[in-house]
């Protein structure tokens, strides 16, 4: 991006360019994607005990969780905390290495299915998962909920009326970590019994092939209770899985961290590329019975960070990226006259830069004030494009941490970042030039 930023002209604002060249010589920025490539994405986690229960598209490997936290200099035993868990990727590294973890994320499933993963579970708990899926195979009966209306298109009747069927068993169960680790299995499985895959910004159709629903409900069941077996948190640690908004991550770690301090906060947001990410997950949320269809859904949305349009517009936010926000915004009408159609997607993109980057700046005061001096955040994160203007994020988000009481250490390329086929045509500098970096920001003394 330097030399693009050195020798052509991408923003309107010779200010702009100016000032965004001189972040990026400012932060030395650096490139190891002989090192990083692999593990920005959840691939490398298809088949590790714990990461593969549950298929998180925009997971990471555990492999770069336990490279950052060695890097971090955190000491065993303090708390790994991550504001926007997922599938719980950090906090499962964490235990298993002999860390205290806390995840957030606003998504409800995503905080069950961390808290699933990090609680800890003995020979009495797989004992009464024996006796439930003992008495599974013989129970009848189960109805639909009115919301499972807005998404049993999605399945061939047979494959929803069986999940039906497990969710009902499951829901009359007692509270207990046999229950919870059974409708971790349930809701692992929705997807594939699905005739739907995840793509883009939401689903694609694609032919399940699972053949016998109860059958692959109990394996996925053993798969989980076996990677337990082999692989246990160590000793005298805890782990926490809650569901809130990264905006009260301060609030959340005072109430739990019971004397111990954070030792690194490791975290990939939502990135700012407009994509609904419950749209994709609203198969699990409403079946597994996080949401209440997408009228559920939608008051969901409302508490996460602002990454996809329609959200709430920002009124006011940092004059830079104000800056960046215009100059998409000033291009809409030249893109409009060229195809003749009236863009309304992307003239919503401009109050969502505004508002993106105004709540990833709270999300970083309030990792500021969890870290002791000298602790570290690492982030990992896409940069976007829109109309051929480039939203670098991760440049963003470090000057923006600079803002709340932090330090660049360091910014790392770890690969190119893709875009749609459309702006690569029209804009080809965005194939070498947009990427995938991981930003570290060291607490000030």
């Amino acid at each position: 991006m330097h030399e693009l930023l050195k020798t052509q002209r991408i923003y309107d604002s010779s200010a702009l360019q100016e000032w965004l060249l001189s972040l990026e010589t400012k932060y030395a920025v650096g490139a190891a994607p002989e090192k990083y490539h692999r593990l920005v994405n959840f691939s490398a986690n298809a088949a590790a005990p714990y990461h593969q229960w549950f298929k998180y598209r925009e997971g990471f490997a555990g492999e770069l969780i336990a490279e950052l936290i060695a890097l971090s200099g955190a000491q065993k035993g303090e708390l790994i905390i991550d504001p926007f868990c997922g599938s719980g990727t950090t906090n499962v590294v964490a235990v298993l290495s002999g860390y205290n973890t806390l995840g957030l994320d606003v998504n409800p499933m995503s905080a069950f299915l961390t808290n699933t993963k990090v609680d800890r579970y003995d020979a009495q708990d797989f004992e009464e998962i024996r006796r439930f899926l003992s008495a599974l195979r013989n129970f009848r009966g189960g109805a639909p909920r009115k919301s499972d209306r807005e998404v049993c298109r999605y399945f061939q009747p047979d494959r929803f009326d069986e999940l039906v069927r497990i969710r009902s068993f499951l829901d009359a169960l007692p509270e207990s970590r046999a229950g919870q680790l059974l409708r971790a299995a349930f809701v692992s499985i929705i997807l594939d019994c699905s005739d739907r895959r995840r793509d883009g910004n939401g689903l694609k159709v694609s032919a399940s092939r699972v053949e016998d629903t109860a059958a692959f409900f109990e394996e996925k069941a053993a798969l989980m209770i076996e990677d337990i077996r082999r692989v246990r948190p160590c000793d005298g640690v805890r782990g926490f899985g809650l569901c809130d908004t990264a905006c009260h991550l301060y609030q959340r770690y005072e109430s739990c961290r019971d004397g111990r301090r954070a030792g690194a906060i490791i975290f990939s947001p939502p990135y700012a590329n407009s994509f609904d990410y419950f749209e994709s997950y609203k198969l699990e949320l409403i079946l597994g019975g996080f949401a209440d269809g997408m009228t559920g859904i939608a008051d969901l949305r409302r508490g996460a960070v602002r990454s996809f349009v329609g959200a709430q517009a920002q009124k006011a936010c940092d004059p830079c990226i104000d800056l960046i926000a215009k100059e998409i915004e000033e291009a809409i009408p030249a893109k409009e006259a060229r195809t003749g159609k009236k863009d309304g997607r992307t003239r919503k993109v401009p109050d969502m830069i505004r508002g993106y980057f105004s709540d990833m700046r709270e999300v970083l005061r309030q990792c500021a004030l969890c870290l002791n001096p000298g602790g570290k955040t690492y982030i990992v994160v896409d940069q976007s494009a829109y109309l051929g203007k480039i939203v670098p994020t991760d440049l963003l988000l470090a000057y923006l941490g600079e803002q709340e009481g932090f330090t660049v250490g360091r910014i790392v390329k770890c690969r190119n970042a893709r875009t749609s086929t459309q702006q690569l045509n029209q804009y080809p500098y965005l194939k070498t030039t947009l990427r995938e970096s991981i930003v570290e920001l060291v607490r000030n003394e």
